[in-house]
């Protein structure tokens, strides 16, 4: 694994952060701190508050207390916009990817989308195509640039998803469960591209399956019932008590 470089802020500091839904509450006083260009997995079972914390971070709802900073900036109050446009690219468990349109359309669409203005996307230009390419390379569908998405397997729309969401040239890479759902064949894939992305992106994943996660970790945080209940490098995650007993009380995804 290469090396983390040393900078200076970090790219991600969580201070305080919840989320109520009425009375429910989904995330409780969450204090983390992602270094840059740092591999961070979030661990834990079905319900633990994973993605709602995610969309926290990502603006798709506000926190109803703490603090959100990406590379020093406040940006708590921002719109989903704003933070992709300073830097922070996502994925989501459902796919949202346009399946009557081409890799190569899906990625220019993702591209343009990621630039000011309404309907860019519409009129893009020689840079936008070659940018678009150069993201199916990287998420390792060049070969199928003219293909329907519609006729995609599960573990190239994740690949194609994962591109997507590079088109904005993130700092922070948030991608949530990739793996869900891809056979025993696709999963290597999907590891070795998590792998080989530039530690110039700090990467941020969610999983709820340890043979996943551990594998591209710096670190690794849990949480069950919506708080971090351990946190620490996977060699000790993997033999931590805690973690030993939340994942055999709810079983070990395979």
């Amino acid at each position: 694994m290469t090396p983390m470089p040393q900078t200076g802020a970090p790219a991600l500091v969580l201070t305080g952060v919840g989320r109520r839904f009425g009375a429910l509450a989904a995330v409780s006083d969450v204090t983390l701190t992602v270094a840059a260009g740092e591999r961070r997995a979030v661990l834990g079972p079905n319900g633990a508050g994973k993605t709602t914390l995610f969309n926290l971070i990502c603006g798709d709802f506000p926190p109803t207390s703490g603090r959100v900073e990406l590379f020093g900036q406040d940006i708590t109050a921002d719109p989903p916009h704003t933070r992709a446009r300073n830097g922070v690219g996502r994925t989501y468990q459902n796919s949202l990817l346009f399946n009557g349109l081409s890799v190569q359309d899906n990625l220019v669409v993702a591209v343009r989308g990621a630039r000011p203005g309404r309907f860019s996307w519409l009129l893009p230009s020689r840079d936008d195509v070659a940018k678009a390419r150069r993201l199916a390379e990287t998420v390792r569908l060049g070969h199928l640039l003219d293909a329907e998405v519609a006729s995609l397997s599960h573990g190239q729309r994740r690949q194609l998803e994962v591109g997507m969401a590079l088109a904005c040239d993130p700092r922070l890479l948030m991608l949530d469960e990739p793996a869900a759902g891809l056979s025993p064949v696709e999963r290597p894939e999907l590891l070795r591209l998590m792998q080989e992305l530039p530690r110039s992106i700090t990467l941020v994943v969610i999983e709820h399956d340890m043979d996943i996660a551990l594998p591209i970790a710096d670190i690794v945080t849990v949480m069950k019932d919506g708080q971090v209940v351990v946190e620490g490098p996977p060699a000790m995650i993997e033999s931590d008590p805690t973690v030993q007993a939340i994942y055999l009380g709810h079983g070990r995804a395979h």
